[in-house]
């Protein structure tokens, strides 16, 4: 159970470019494009699944020419292209699927959507809530601090503060200071010429601030660089105001309105439909009553680390699991995803469980009662991975199960989650059995080490295959 409640703050343009950019030709049958509204869509659907926030709000840019920062410098952005027609498109789809899916859509004229995200994480952060930024923008990097922190959903990275120094070499309130002495090209933000963040960030961590650098720039080093500093000093002030967030935007919104509610079904389904967006629709659809949904998948090869995840659906409710085994192979993992799930159920249930590998699906489905007659089930190793299947089929007749197969990798939301599940439970096994190296120095008679003993399972990659799917052990 989560101990502090969680605010997530998606800047929308961000999110929506990366869609746009990141899928390309799909369409209905009918030629409209779709490409940006599935993959923003499948984007949050990935963000609400793996975070669950307690308070969620995506943040939108006005027109460009409508803010503040062009008003005081007309070039600012100026660089950037026009929004594509075929992405415009899309945006009024996005904005109808945030409404269905009762998520607040924010904009404040006259103020990119960095200020109000920054407004807004300010006001609420603190004690009791801590803000998460969803974004792949630096800029606001500067708005971070222990309660406050970004997500850059592509790249699977948290910044903290400690991030923000890593990248910056200051800490975030200084980020626009160093913003403003090397500008910013993808902004047109001009900053002092000659000057690069790196050396920005050195000037600005040395002096403490851009303005003291301005102060004491008789003494910075190098003689073309004081001569920049001396006459493009206004230019950095300007470059340092357009940088710089905004934490006093006048957007009144209490913290309950950003509360996470559930999805109006009736309106998101037909505009699902319609935009033909089918694996999304089975997952913002939950089950039917009395019917117990478990995704699994397992990942592993080679007899080495592997993993599990699992997905169970219910009614309203979802349950994960993952877990790792040091030693294992890609069917072991499949067959153990599978167990894993049904040890779950408390009592017996109706059952549909779905999984990508053939070998359990059909295993389960087609094979199993033929081993069962000829005694294969219970003669020893007369069946590759014969103690998992032995556990299986114990735990499978206490309930009524169809088992159905799913493609694999093919944009399945189940079955791409336990897929992350799984392979995330190997990284945190692998992690969690090779901790940091301690390093002693100066330290005297120290042994040799010991390699240590490697366990294999069964490897039967290079047996032939039975007509009932089973390997040839012989």
């Amino acid at each position: 159970m989560k101990s502090t409640s969680q605010l997530y703050l998606l800047d929308g343009s961000s999110y929506i470019y990366r869609a746009y950019y990141g899928i390309r030709e799909r369409a209905t049958a009918d030629g409209v494009p779709t490409n940006a509204i599935f993959g923003f869509t499948r984007m949050l659907l990935g963000l609400m699944q793996e975070n669950r926030p307690d308070y969620l709000a995506v943040v939108f840019d006005p027109p460009r020419e409508e803010t503040f920062r062009r008003e005081i410098y007309p070039d600012y952005k100026a660089n950037r292209d026009a929004m594509p027609e075929e992405l415009a498109a899309q945006i009024p789809y996005i904005k109808q699927i945030l409404q269905a899916l009762n998520i607040p859509s924010l904009e404040a004229p006259g103020f990119e959507a960095d200020d109000l995200i920054a407004t807004l994480a300010h006001r609420h952060a603190g004690e009791d809530l801590l803000v998460t930024v969803v974004t792949g923008d630096k800029d606001l990097m500067q708005i971070v601090n222990d309660r406050i922190e970004l997500l850059d959903t592509m790249k699977g990275k948290r910044s903290g503060p400690q991030e923000v120094m890593a990248r910056f070499g200051v800490p975030p309130e200084l980020v626009a200071d160093v913003l403003g002495l090397a500008g910013d090209a993808s902004d047109n933000i001009p900053g002092v010429p000659g000057i690069g963040e790196k050396t920005a960030a050195d000037l600005v961590q040395g002096y403490g601030s851009m303005e003291r650098v301005f102060k004491w720039k008789d003494q910075v080093k190098g003689k073309k660089r004081r001569e920049n500093l001396i006459a493009f000093e206004e230019q950095a002030i300007l470059s340092k105001t357009l940088a710089t967030v905004r934490y006093d935007v006048p957007f009144d919104i209490p913290l309950s309105d950003l509360q996470r509610q559930e999805a109006n079904l009736s309106t998101l389904i037909p505009l699902l439909r319609e935009l033909e967006f089918e694996t999304l629709e089975i997952a913002f659809t939950p089950p039917p009553p009395d019917l117990v949904e478990i995704y699994s998948d397992g990942s592993g090869r080679d007899s080495g680390p592997g993993g599990y995840g699992v997905v169970l659906r219910y009614g309203k409710h979802e349950k994960e699991l993952s877990g790792f085994e040091p030693v294992a192979t890609s069917q072991r993992m499949e067959l153990l995803a599978a167990i894993r799930g049904l040890e779950a159920l408390t009592s017996p249930k109706t059952v549909r469980l779905f999984s990508d590998s053939q070998y359990l699906v059909r295993g389960m489905s087609e094979w199993i009662n033929g081993w069962i007659r000829d005694g294969r089930l219970d003669t020893p190793d007369a069946l590759a991975n014969q103690d998992l299947w032995k556990q299986l089929v114990p735990l499978a007749q206490k309930h009524q199960i169809s088992w159905q197969w799913v493609r694999g990798h093919a944009g399945h939301p189940f079955n791409e989650r336990c897929d992350k599940l799984a392979k995330r439970a190997v990284d945190a096994g692998i992690q969690a059995a090779n901790p940091p190296q301690v390093v002693i120095k100066e330290e005297k008679n120290i042994p040799d080490p010991v390699e240590p003993e490697i366990v294999r399972v069964k490897d039967y990659s290079e047996f032939g295959t039975e007509d009932d799917g089973q390997l040839r052990l012989v």
